[in-house]
């Protein structure tokens, strides 16, 4: 998981709008710092952690919602939608995870199963065994429950192309709406009409630090 820039302007003894505005230029260059990922659906820790990055800007307006201009009810609702088709896709991710495990533990199990009989010397002869494995090789059981295992994953699989299309899509709708000048206007980091020169502070950095999970 993306771990969370630390803020360093944050002042208590200012204005709640102006440490609002320091945390949302942070949290909002969190977010865009994931930019070059967005092509890619299968950057899967990097699309994920931009999911956190963009819950983090979304608390962080919402938390501040009372100082701030009622335009910003609307750019929450973009970085929410942005969130949520990640979601779905991580969602996906999860199931075809979990569903892999287990057709790998079926698979496991039925191996052993298998050698097991195959390597009973003292439960019949060759012959015996051979037609012991074959009636375990041909029970209907086992294929049905892997056809529809699978199946579910082919479910899931489109279910995360169209969620990420979905995402892309609104992606770069926020980019050709100039969502971060919008933003930055409507918290009051940049003033309306009239955008400030980009110093080291505001731009975009090109990495995250990374934790490790748990």
């Amino acid at each position: 998981m993306a771990k969370a820039r630390r803020i360093k302007a944050i002042d208590c003894e200012k204005p709640a709008l102006d440490n609002a505005r320091e945390i949302v230029k942070v949290r909002l260059n969190e977010l865009l710092s994931f930019g070059p990922y967005v092509s890619d659906p299968a950057n899967v820790t990097e699309l994920h952690d931009l999911r956190i990055a963009a819950k983090r800007l979304r608390y962080t307006l919402e938390l501040f919602r009372f100082a701030l201009p009622s335009d910003v009810n609307g750019l929450i609702d973009e970085v929410k939608e942005i969130q949520e088709h990640i979601g779905d896709m991580h969602d996906a991710d999860v199931m075809i995870e979990r569903i892999t495990e287990q057709l790998r533990r079926d698979a496991s199990a039925r191996l052993d199963r298998l050698l097991e009989i195959a390597s009973a010397i003292d439960r019949g002869t060759v012959a015996q065994r051979h037609q012991r494995i074959r009636s375990a090789l041909t029970n209907r059981t086992t294929p049905r429950d892997e056809v529809a295992l699978l199946t579910l994953i082919a479910h899931r699989a489109d279910d995360r192309e169209r969620a990420y299309h979905q995402f892309v899509a609104t992606w770069r709708r926020m980019e050709a709406s100039e969502f971060p000048r919008r933003l930055k206007q409507c918290v009051g980091i940049e003033r309306r009409g009239q955008a400030p020169p980009v110093t080291e502070s505001d731009a975009v950095e090109p990495e995250v630090a990374v934790e490790a999970a748990g």
